[in-house]
């Protein structure tokens, strides 16, 4: 009987038994491993730069007659991110307030026209904010130049009319008097000038002095001899009275009377005619009007549901033209009407 060896194959390979993966595969797939975490590693890098810029929604520029523009808009933000970062309009920023959909304040850094905002947990910011570089003037003719990435608003002054325009606008209409005009992304500037209302060129007449023609020389005449001939007389009186000892008195409440000067009263419609004042502005002049002439910085806030800051950019605005005056007492803050007559005349 002839007996022949036979070799196993998987004697040749028992230096691998027990092992899932051979020693060239295994260092395969701990490349592909490598590699798919490096590209996990961009892509979470990559996240924050993506959002770091909030997503605007909203833009408008509101314009008024003394060279300001009030900015507003509201951005979309990352409720996951620390903070948010927002390229502002213009050089110069005055009254900033920014705040989540809630209401409430966020805290603000602002460097080189880059405002950064923390918005851990915020999914919409909105800001507004004054600033005066936006607007220039030449002679009578007003500019306003922008340059927004996204369609944007421009609310244009009370009695202004429109000389020129860069761009098409996509819409325009009136709210409140003054013209909303939709102008598309990209670099825009309107050139305007500001017309005074006919009703406000118009003076009260004035009483003129009749010149008497020729003909009349007579009556010049009587009517000066008639004056010389009274004080002739006013004088001869009073010489006989001047050698009298007797007093002359005056009855007290005359007196009185004339020395009393009473105050004017706020010209609550002359307030509200200044072309310069906002809508909003109006109201509280309406309600501080109506308490009386006077009311606290906290009734105000409770009255129109604003928060602390809003209100008191709100009350500087009317200080500077001149409305109300600000006050303490008991370390609050007093809100009082002014004489518009006398701000008018100055």
């Amino acid at each position: 009987m002839n007996q022949e060896s036979v070799c196993c194959g998987w004697l040749e390979d028992s230096k691998n038994d027990g092992m899932l993966l051979s020693p060239t595969e295994a260092l395969i797939l701990m490349a592909r491993v490598h590699m798919a975490a490096f590209v996990l590693i961009l892509l979470a890098m990559s996240v924050p730069l993506q959002h770091s810029f909030g997503s605007t929604r909203t833009l408008d520029f509101s314009l008024f007659p003394d060279g300001s523009t009030h900015v507003t808009y509201s951005l979309e933000s990352d409720p996951f991110l620390p903070d948010t970062e927002v390229s502002l309009y213009g050089d110069s920023f005055e009254n900033l307030v920014a705040q989540d959909e809630n209401g409430f304040l966020l805290t603000t850094q602002s460097e080189n026209n880059i405002l950064q905002v923390e918005t851990l947990g915020s999914s919409n910011i909105l800001i507004n904010y004054d600033t005066y570089s936006l607007i220039s003037k030449d002679g009578k003719i007003w500019s306003f130049e922008v340059d927004s990435p996204v369609e944007f608003n421009v609310i244009m002054p009370q009695n202004s009319v429109i000389v020129g325009m860069s761009t098409f606008p996509i819409d325009m209409g009136v709210e409140s008097d003054r013209t909303k005009i939709l102008l598309p992304s990209g670099m825009a500037e309107i050139t305007y000038f500001l017309a005074v209302a006919e009703s406000s060129q118009v003076l009260p007449p004035t009483e003129e002095t009749t010149v008497p023609q020729d003909g009349d020389d007579t009556m010049v005449y009587a009517v000066a001899g008639g004056a010389i001939a009274a004080i002739a007389v006013g004088g001869a009186i009073a010489m006989k009275m001047k050698g009298k000892s007797k007093p002359v008195t005056t009855s007290a409440p005359q007196t009185t009377t004339t020395s009393v000067k009473e105050e004017e009263d706020f010209d609550i419609e002359k307030a509200m005619d200044k072309p310069d004042l906002r809508e909003d502005d109006k109201e509280i002049i309406k309600f501080i009007h109506e308490n009386g002439g006077s009311a606290l910085e906290s009734d105000l806030r409770k009255k129109f549901l604003l928060p602390r800051t809003t209100m008191w950019r709100a009350v500087k605005r009317l200080e500077r033209h001149g409305l109300i005056e600000i006050t303490k007492k008991d370390q609050q803050n007093l809100i009082k009407l002014t004489n518009v007559e006398t701000d008018n005349n100055e």
